[in-house]
């Protein structure tokens, strides 16, 4: 099995912001096969992981 692991920092959370998060989290699940993808924020910072 494979993880893949993002960071980021978070400008703002807002309309694109949700929508391109939707978008990547569809994407990890749809078309590479990942079985999930979870993430956690702290403050302006957040941690992605599909796998």
């Amino acid at each position: 099995m494979y993880a893949v692991i993002f960071r980021a920092k978070i400008g703002a959370i807002d309309d694109e912001y949700i929508r391109v998060a939707a978008m990547l989290r569809e994407t990890a699940l749809t078309s590479f096969g990942c079985l999930d993808f979870v993430s956690v924020s702290e403050g302006n910072a957040e941690v992605a992981i599909s796998y």
